[in-house]
C-alpha cells in the first residue's frame, strides 16, 4: 500500500493559520533536511534586495514605540506613502503588509500596521532607505526600524529622525476618551463619555467640594503648585457600596475635563498588568485623567494572601517615585478594608472620599429627578415613598424601582403603585444560592 505524500502547495496551505514563528522554524527544518534554500519574499529579503546588501549586513536605526507613537507614526508614514509611491513589503516575515481602522469624530481612517516601504535615492533622503513598521503582536514590536545600505547610515539615521520628529507633532489621542485594555501589550482605543453633568447625581455638596479642590491641582492653581514644587499630581480615592455613585462621580468629572484633558478608562487586566505603561503613556497625551474601577478586584491584601501583578503594577506608578505630572488619578473601590493598607497611604492617594446610601431626604430628591420628566410627578409624595423603603438602598435601586413602576403602569404613576413595586421586592435581586456543577 503507498503512502500518501503531501505537496508543498499543501503543506503552505496547512501552515496557513501558524503563525510567522512556527512557519519560519519549519521552513529552516525544510531547508537544512532538502539541502536547498526557497527564495521567498520576507521583510529580510524585501530590504535586502532593494537596498543591495545581505540583510545582517544593513546598518538600522530603531525605536520601541508606545501605544500613542504607534499611531502618530502610522500617520506620518501615510504621508509618506501618499507623497512618494514607495513599494510595499512584508514587515513580519513572508506575512502580507497589515493596515489597521481608526474611527475619530465619524471618520475612518486606514493606518498600516505592519509592513516594509522602499524608498529609493533623493526621496526621504540621498539614499535609498527601508522603512519598517511592526505592530505590538510581532516580536520586538511596536516598533519603528530604517534601514540603509552600510555606507549610508548617516542618512539612516536622519530620516529616522525626520520621521520620529513628525510623529511628535501627529497626536490622534490627545484630548479624547481612551478605554485602555491589555492584548499583546497596552492597547488605547477612542471611546466616547454619554453626556452627565452634576444636576444628574444626587450627592452631599462636600463630594463635590472635595473633588473640585483636588483637581484645582491640575487646573485653576496648577501654575502656583509648579512654582512651589508641590506638584500637580493628585489621587482621589472614591469608596462606597455599590450604586451610591462613584463611576457617575468619575463619569461626570471626565466629561468636565475631557478636550482640555485626556482621559483613559483602564479595564481591570490593563491595570493589573500595563498600569505602569498606561501612565507612561500620559506623558505624550497632555494633562490626563486616569480612571481605575473597582481597584479592590484586582489589588488585593497580602495579608489576605490575595496581592498580585496588580498590587505591583499599582504601587509601582502610586508611589510617587516615578514623575508623572498633570494626572488626575480617579479610583473607586466598594470594599476599602479588602485592599492592601499599602495601597491606601496617603503617599499614592490624596483624598479617600467615603459615600453612602443616601438618607430619607437624599432618597426623596433622587427620586423627585427620577420623576421629574412625568406629568405626575408633582402629585406623588417623594418623601413618602423613599421613608418606606427600608435601609441600605442606593441612588442604582431607587432608578430600578422607577423603572419598574414604569414598565408596569407606563407614565401613570401614584405614591400608591410606587409603593407596591417597593413591597413586592423584585427591584432588589436576591443574591444567587444553591449548588453549581
Amino acid at each position: 500500500m503507498s503512502t500518501p505524500t503531501l505537496n508543498v502547495t499543501d503543506l503552505r496551505a496547512a501552515l496557513d493559520g501558524e503563525s510567522s514563528c512556527v512557519r519560519r522554524t519549519l521552513d529552516v527544518l525544510g531547508e537544512i533536511l532538502s539541502g536547498t534554500k526557497e527564495d521567498r519574499l520576507t521583510d529580510e529579503t524585501f530590504a535586502a534586495h532593494h537596498l543591495g546588501a545581505r540583510h545582517s549586513e544593513l546598518v538600522a536605526e530603531m525605536v520601541k514605540l508606545s501605544a500613542t507613537s504607534t499611531l502618530a507614526t502610522a500617520a506620518t508614514i501615510v504621508e509618506l506613502i501618499e507623497l512618494h509611491h514607495p513599494a510595499v513589503g512584508p514587515g513580519d516575515d513572508s506575512d502580507p503588509p497589515e493596515w489597521r481602522r481608526l474611527e475619530i469624530d465619524d471618520v475612518s481612517f486606514s493606518l498600516p500596521k505592519t509592513l516594509s516601504l522602499f524608498f529609493p535615492a533623493h526621496t526621504l533622503g540621498s539614499a535609498a532607505t527601508v522603512v519598517r513598521l511592526i505592530g505590538a503582536d510581532v516580536y520586538r514590536g511596536p516598533a519603528l526600524f530604517v534601514y540603509a545600505a552600510p555606507p549610508d547610515r548617516e542618512i539612516a539615521r536622519a530620516v529616522f529622525d525626520s520621521i520620529t520628529a513628525t510623529a511628535k507633532t501627529k497626536n490622534l489621542l490627545r484630548g479624547r476618551a481612551l478605554l485602555a485594555s491589555c492584548n499583546d501589550g497596552l492597547q488605547l482605543d477612542i471611546t466616547e463619555l454619554a453626556p452627565r453633568d452634576r444636576a444628574s447625581l444626587c450627592v452631599p455638596q462636600q463630594v463635590w467640594d472635595e473633588i473640585d479642590v483636588n483637581v484645582a491641582s491640575l487646573t485653576s492653581r496648577a501654575e502656583l503648585m509648579r512654582e512651589l514644587g508641590l506638584g500637580t499630581r493628585r489621587g482621589i480615592l472614591l469608596a462606597g457600596p455599590p450604586g451610591v455613585g462613584k463611576s457617575a462621580i468619575s463619569a461626570i468629572v471626565a466629561t468636565e475635563l475631557l478636550g482640555e484633558f485626556t482621559v483613559i478608562f483602564v479595564d481591570a487586566r490593563a491595570a493589573s498588568y500595563v498600569l505602569r505603561a498606561v501612565f507612561e503613556e500620559c506623558k505624550e497625551l497632555g494633562p490626563t485623567v486616569v480612571v481605575l474601577e473597582d481597584i479592590d478586584l484586582y489589588i488585593g491584601d497580602r495579608s489576605a494572601g490575595t496581592g498580585g501583578a496588580g498590587l505591583a503594577e499599582f504601587l509601582a506608578v502610586m508611589d510617587g517615585s516615578q514623575r508623572y505630572d498633570d494626572v488626575l488619578t480617579l479610583a473607586s473601590t466598594n470594599d476599602p478594608a479588602a485592599l492592601d493598607k499599602a495601597a491606601t497611604r496617603a503617599s499614592r492617594f490624596d483624598a479617600i472620599i467615603h459615600l453612602d446610601y443616601p438618607d430619607i431626604a437624599g432618597r426623596a430628591e433622587i427620586l423627585r429627578r427620577l420623576l421629574g420628566n412625568l406629568h405626575c410627578a408633582a402629585e406623588i409624595d417623594t418623601r413618602a415613598v423613599a421613608a418606606g423603603i427600608g435601609v441600605d438602598v442606593s441612588g442604582a435601586d431607587l432608578r430600578e424601582i422607577v423603572r419598574r413602576a414604569v414598565l408596569a403602569h407606563g407614565s401613570d404613576l401614584t405614591t400608591g403603585r410606587l409603593r407596591d413595586v417597593i413591597a413586592q421586592g423584585r427591584w432588589k435581586p436576591e443574591p444567587l444560592v444553591g449548588n453549581y456543577l
